[in-house]
């Protein structure tokens, strides 16, 4: 189904502007320098592909362009600089390494036989542990949504808390000041789904169940229409302490350390947003919204970097700013706050240099 979505809107945004490329020569995918590095030189918004080929599916390990993806989703980059991906049809997680070399993750099967499928988001912990969500849309009746793999090999399925609530998961999040993961989505007392609570947790595990203590948003906090359908669908946590979260992908709230829980941003229209990361100090998110633009947020001032603005059908949707084809679905940000990486809908990983 998602794949179907998928090939709509790439279908639907043939009709934007064919903006002229660059004559500055940019690097291809096929060079190492194009790679993982952030001291690239390029200037700010510079787009490149570091692997995978425009609208190319499949199944492939390798070098820059040789390797394929098929629907890349969540992005993270490991202490060491890799970059780790979930690609949701292949049903795998691909390493990518500083020179752009593509390779597929050994994930071991579950202790039931299942093994992994449509991945969605993978996050590290700060001790080197992958999590990983497996998307719910595809599989609502899969017995394992989040997968834990430890650095030993050891891997862990836990379920899903056991009380008058069914519990949906759509997003996950690592928090700097927990050591465990931040989950979120809505949960609904079993059979009336109707009735629906967004919700955020913990995923502290307690005999193999997780979602121990779930963190409710009051409901005189939230404006209307995220009264009409509260489920959470993006969760960042912040330097600062602070939990930003997404309702309904279009409106952001924050929970502070001591519980307060607000929206801000009530002057700015989002619409979409399908992810969403913060530099150090907080004063900058960056999101990826509108079916593919990716934007920034500081002084409540809001900035689209790239998008869908380049020419559709240039075989090299590289370039700068709006001279770059843009399909953007997950991002993750530089340790150094130069560079975002992104999974992009043309079954390609890519950078966005931002200094």
């Amino acid at each position: 189904m998602k794949k179907l979505l998928h090939l709509v809107l790439l279908c639907a945004l043939i009709s934007f502007g064919a903006c002229k490329k660059t004559e500055q020569p940019l690097l291809n995918n096929n060079d190492p320098s194009a790679a993982l590095s952030t001291s690239s030189g390029l200037p700010p918004l510079s787009v490149i592909t570091i692997a995978g080929m425009k609208s190319t599916q499949g199944f492939a390990d390798g070098k820059g362009k040789e390797a394929r993806f098929d629907f890349p989703h969540g992005i993270d980059i490991a202490e060491n600089g890799d970059l780790y991906v979930a690609d949701l049809f292949n049903n795998a997680i691909r390493k990518i390494t500083p020179d752009g070399t593509v390779s597929t993750v050994k994930f071991p099967t579950a202790i039931d036989g299942q093994k992994l499928t449509f991945p969605e988001r993978v996050l590290f912990s700060k001790d080197g542990t992958m999590n990983v969500l497996s998307n719910y849309a595809i599989t609502p009746d899969s017995v394992h949504k989040l997968w834990i793999l430890k650095p030993s090999g050891e891997l862990i399925t836990p379920k899903s808390q056991v009380n008058y609530y069914t519990y949906r998961y759509y997003n996950i999040a690592i928090d700097p000041f927990s050591n465990y993961l931040q989950l979120c989505g809505y949960r609904y007392v079993t059979g009336h789904e109707t009735q629906q609570q967004g919700f955020i947790e913990s995923g502290e595990i307690v005999n193999g169940i997780m979602g121990q203590h779930p963190y409710t948003p009051p409901r005189d906090s939230l404006n209307t229409e995220s009264l009409e359908s509260p489920a959470v669908s993006g969760i960042y946590c912040g330097n600062n302490g602070v939990k930003y979260i997404v309702i309904r992908r279009r409106f952001i709230y924050k929970l502070t350390k001591s519980g307060v829980f607000t929206r801000i941003f009530r002057n700015i229209e989002l619409k979409g947003i399908n992810d969403l990361v913060a530099t150090k100090d907080s004063r900058t998110l960056y999101l990826t919204v509108n079916g593919g633009d990716i934007i920034s947020i500081s002084n409540n001032k809001l900035t689209k970097l790239v998008g869908v603005d380049g020419d559709f059908f240039d075989p090299d949707p590289d370039g700068v700013g709006k001279e770059a084809f843009v399909v953007a679905n997950f991002i993750a940000l530089s340790k150094d706050e130069s560079t975002l990486y992104f999974t992009d809908g043309n079954e390609t990983v890519r950078k966005l240099i931002l200094r």
